[in-house]
């Protein structure tokens, strides 16, 4: 045998176990690329149904958030009204209350100095400050 062909032998060996390498990594490679796609596949089948359970959620509460803004809404248009009407009560019976009042008072003044009960107008009252400026 000459040097050139125990190369060549060596080479096919070595040519022959490197194919058998690339075979065997190439075999594991399937067995774990298919062990992938098991496991996508069984992430798809399980999250689908959480993902429309979660559609389904999101929609009841969009629907609730739209019913409590409908609700302050309509709150805040009866509070508008509440306080308009109690602003126009206030400004109807302000008024002649005041007055039925100081008609009232002097109606009382006037008949207790028709029975001489009170001689003269009552003593008016000084405020702190007119005291003050007194002394």
């Amino acid at each position: 045998m000459s040097p050139a062909e125990v190369v060549a032998i060596v080479m096919a060996v070595l040519v022959g176990v490197l194919a058998g390498v690339l075979v065997a990594t190439l075999f594991s490679l399937k067995r774990a690329l298919r062990e992938v796609r098991d496991a996508v596949e069984l992430l798809h089948s399980e999250t689908l149904p959480l993902v429309e359970e979660l559609h389904g959620a999101v929609d009841e509460t969009v629907d609730q958030v739209m019913r409590v803004d409908r609700l302050i809404s309509g709150a805040e248009v009866l509070e508008e009204r509440v306080d308009s009407a109690t602003r126009f009560a206030y400004r109807t019976i302000q008024s002649p209350v005041v007055k039925a009042m100081a008609i009232g008072a002097g109606v009382s003044e006037a008949s207790k100095r028709l029975r001489g009960k009170a001689k003269g107008p009552a003593p008016i009252k000084q405020t702190r400050r007119a005291q003050r400026s007194k002394s």
